[in-house]
């Protein structure tokens, strides 16, 4: 059975709120949109189907650790501010005893992740 249901880690929303002010302050509002968009569509996407194509076992960084670049939820976050082009961040998860998907991290793809994740 697969969770249905996400939990974005403390570490995981700091991420989010410095990816999105530095897309905004780089990029401008609707980027920052875009790219807000694209992140809910890959937490709900990776909720739905934890092991969905594009997602790769992680134990070497974390016991149980999955990763997903944005790239491959990227065509499904489509809306009315666009796509994003180029998503250079990948989502760092695994589910807990809860049996909920945990979002540990919010990594961009040229970030050493063994450096920024916490030990298993």
């Amino acid at each position: 059975m697969s969770p249905t249901r996400y939990r974005i880690s403390h570490t995981a929303r700091s991420d989010i709120t410095d990816i999105l002010k530095y897309t905004q302050t780089q990029f401008g509002t609707e980027a920052r949109l875009r790219y807000q968009q694209l992140l809910r569509t890959a937490f709900e996407d990776l909720a739905r189907a934890p092991s969905r194509i594009g997602s790769s076992m992680r134990d070497e960084l974390g016991s149980g650790l999955k990763s997903f670049h944005l790239t491959h939820s990227r065509k499904r976050a489509e809306d009315v501010h666009g796509l994003v082009q180029h998503p250079r961040h990948v989502v760092f998860y695994r589910i807990a005893d809860d049996q909920v998907m945990e979002i540990v991290r919010i990594l961009h793809d040229a970030m050493e992740a063994r450096l920024h994740l916490p030990d298993a």
